[in-house]
């Protein structure tokens, strides 16, 4: 494969994504430099010519062309370019500046102690009159935040300088810019959220609005905030943290990358207007980001066809949607061309789709469009309302999940909420056991996943013909999760190896015995995290019966059969052992699926 494989809809596919990225974020993406010979042009704005060739090969066969991989270097890159009709222009000296993409601050808000619901309603629910703190700003800031608030009220935050010159308080302080967000954290979790407008260094202004603490320190790192909203429920802050590889609970001011932001985004409420705006001269937004509910949402509100005196909707859109799914969870491209969709979506549809229903793969390709989840690349936008199919065999247009959708999906809960709603909306009656195979979806059908790289060496025995003696051993080579041991110990010595459902202390070796049982399996596609709020003390019973999603534990605590039965009773808890109640809904959400 090479550049003669470069499609022109794999190119627009590319040039949508470094639209969406921005050129920097993109090159840094998919491992290129800045273009130094060519740049692509399309409508006015300027792309890197090997960059938009490697990806949109990536989108045509589903290979990266990395940047060592064109032989024939720019002069080649831009002739394949020019081939498919795009103008290629020389390379600019600089590059057009980027719009800012925010940070994330992280920002405990402090506890009655420090007064830290008081000086938040303070000085950020309320505001701080410029005037009355006029003296002690100096004329210069005084005007600065009189532009920036035009009601005249100052919405401040403060920081206390960092004990030592390379700790991460300190870095935060200094690397953090106007433009990013802050996420203000109390009760363990996100509590609101802003902008920061400007950044001022003023002991004296700190101390005239909010006095000194106990060791005569005051909030001197001062930041101005606009677009403040205050959530109307409390984000629970643990699976935030966690992905964002930040200890809970949040104890200091951290600063995370807007690679890292983007990771996180969805697992917070749309952005929404809440304060008055500020002065315009505000760094503009985040655009409306997709969320795990809006998606959620959209699926549910699929235009999926209904044949006539069918009353089900047609398979074909959760289908294909399914089956892209996949192949992100896969690491795979999210977009793929049009041929290996109609080779592999449209078995798919025959298999799993309604009996009266025809394998029209190119319908789910073209109309998912309308769901807001899904794009289409290298079809004129006057095709009109559904494209001959002809013309898909002759265009080649890629297509599949938009980027925010794709990037939804490869957090594993939201894939798993992603997964549960097209199967209970659509797919009811659908043998998922063999859906999930047929789309390499493994994994779900157990609350502990498939826990070595290759699914098939799981629980595999070979058929000799009997022999006396030792059963013979062959060699292999596997590459399993590393449990942490001390952990395990911890969970069974808080309960006295004690069963959490049934209350049995078993026996075993003139010993106490019991077995540590992960909620969140760490296996894929769970990949849950080793640690004590995400294990339980079961009996071997219990256990299995837990990992096989025969027993869940509901939002109340009661151990609950899955498919019906009286309950078992609530779950045996103990103060010191808490539960992470995300890890809970996650094995929930597993039953529910497997239902």
């Amino acid at each position: 494969m090479g550049l003669g494989d470069v499609t022109r809809p794999g190119v627009l596919a590319a040039v949508g994504e470094s639209r969406h990225l921005g050129r920097e974020a993109f090159r840094r993406r998919y491992g290129f430099g800045q273009a130094k010979t060519y740049e692509l042009v399309v409508d006015g704005d300027r792309y890197d010519s090997k960059a938009i060739a490697g990806v949109g090969h990536m989108y045509a066969t589903g290979s990266l062309l990395r940047s060592d991989d064109f032989s024939g270097g720019a002069d080649t890159v831009a002739r394949r370019l020019r081939a498919l009709g795009f103008t290629v222009a020389e390379a600019s000296a600089m590059e057009a500046p980027e719009p800012y993409v925010p940070q994330l601050v992280l920002q405990p808000r402090g506890g009655a102690h420090v007064r830290g619901p008081k000086n938040f309603a303070k000085s950020v629910r309320t505001g701080v009159p410029i005037a009355e703190i006029q003296t002690v700003l100096g004329k210069q800031q005084a005007s600065l935040l009189s532009d920036l608030y035009a009601d005249g009220i100052a919405r401040l935050w403060g920081a206390t300088p960092a004990k030592r010159a390379n700790d991460p308080k300190a870095k935060t302080l200094k690397n953090r810019r106007v433009g990013d967000d802050v996420l203000f954290y109390a009760d363990k979790g996100f509590i609101a959220r802003a902008r920061i407008l400007h950044l001022f260094h003023s002991p004296d202004a700190a101390r005239a609005v909010w006095g000194v603490d106990q060791d005569g320190s005051t909030w001197e790192h001062i930041m101005a905030l606009g677009s403040i909203e205050e959530f109307s429920e409390v984000v629970p802050a643990e699976p935030i943290l966690q992905r964002l590889n930040v200890p809970a609970p949040l104890r200091s001011l951290t600063l995370r990358s807007a690679r890292d932001y983007r990771r996180v985004v969805h697992m917070l409420p749309a952005r929404r207007s809440s304060l008055p705006r500020p002065h315009s001269s505000e760094p503009s937004c985040v655009s409306q980001p997709m969320t795990l509910l809006k998606m959620l949402d959209r699926i549910e509100a699929l235009n999926t066809h209904r044949s006539p005196g069918a009353g089900a909707p047609s398979r074909h859109q959760p289908l294909a949607l399914l089956w892209t799914i996949s192949r992100v969870a896969a690491g795979k491209p999210r977009l793929a061309p049009w041929s290996r969709f109609r080779a592999e979506v449209g078995p798919l549809l025959a298999e799993f789709g309604l009996p009266s229903s025809k394998v029209t793969p190119e319908y789910p390709f073209w109309h998912l469009q309308g769901s807001g989840l899904w794009e289409v690349h290298g079809i004129a936008d006057d095709a009109g309302a559904m494209p001959r199919a002809g013309i898909f065999d002759t265009l080649q247009p890629v297509a599949g999940l938009t980027f925010e959708a794709a990037e939804i999906i490869k957090d594993p809960i939201s894939r798993l909420n992603v997964i549960a709603k097209l199967c209970q909306t659509y797919l009811d009656g659908v043998d998922r056991h063999a859906l999930f195979d047929r789309v390499e979806l493994s994994g779900y059908e157990t609350a502990d996943g498939l826990l070595n790289d290759s699914a098939e060496e799981r629980d595999q025995a070979v058929d000799v013909e009997r022999a006396s003696g030792p059963a013979e051993r062959r060699e292999s080579t596997s590459s399993r999760l590393v449990r942490d041991a001390a952990l395990a110990r911890r969970v069974k010595e808080l309960h006295s190896n004690t069963c959490q459902v049934c209350g049995v202390r078993l026996r075993y070796k003139r010993s106490p015995y019991s077995e540590a049982a992960h909620i969140r399996g760490l296996g894929t596609p769970h990949d849950g995290p080793d640690e004590l709020p995400n294990l339980l003390c079961l009996c071997p019973n219990h256990h299995r019966l837990f990992d096989g999603l025969e027993i869940y534990i509901d939002a109340g605590g009661i151990v609950q059969w899955t498919h019906g039965d009286e309950p078992l009773g609530p779950l045996r808890r103990l103060p010191a052992h808490p539960l992470d109640e995300e890890h809970l809904r996650y094995h929930r959400e597993l039953c529910a699926l497997s239902g």
